[in-house]
Order: C-alpha cells, then sequence, then structure tokens
C-alpha cells in the first residue's frame, strides 16, 4: 500500500463532510456571529480544495 496522499480522499470531499457535520449539529436556528465565521472559513477552504483538484488554482 502506498503513502501517496492522492490514494485517499479527496480534502474536498472531506471538507465537504466537516462542513455538513458542522450545519447539522446547528440544524434548526440560525448560526451565531462567531459560528458564520467559522462556517465560512471551511467554505473557502472547500472552495479552494475544489479549485485545485480541478486545476483551476496552483497548489
Amino acid at each position: 500500500m502506498s503513502a501517496d496522499p492522492a490514494d485517499g480522499p479527496c480534502p474536498a470531499e472531506e471538507i465537504n463532510r466537516a462542513i455538513r457535520a458542522f450545519l447539522t449539529d446547528r440544524d434548526g436556528r440560525p448560526l451565531t456571529p462567531a459560528e458564520r465565521r467559522q462556517y465560512e472559513q471551511l467554505r473557502a477552504r472547500w472552495l479552494e480544495a475544489v479549485r485545485r483538484r480541478r486545476g483551476c488554482v496552483a497548489p
């Protein structure tokens, strides 16, 4: 088995799972300002990972 990171889950998928878990934990209520900032940071990391996967941004 290789130790190559490409063999593991896609970073975008991992971040997407983290976003889903984050929002599920807060289901049924609005996000606080601090939670909104945390969500926006996760979303920015996800978007960067998706762009890298598509070759739109250099690593």
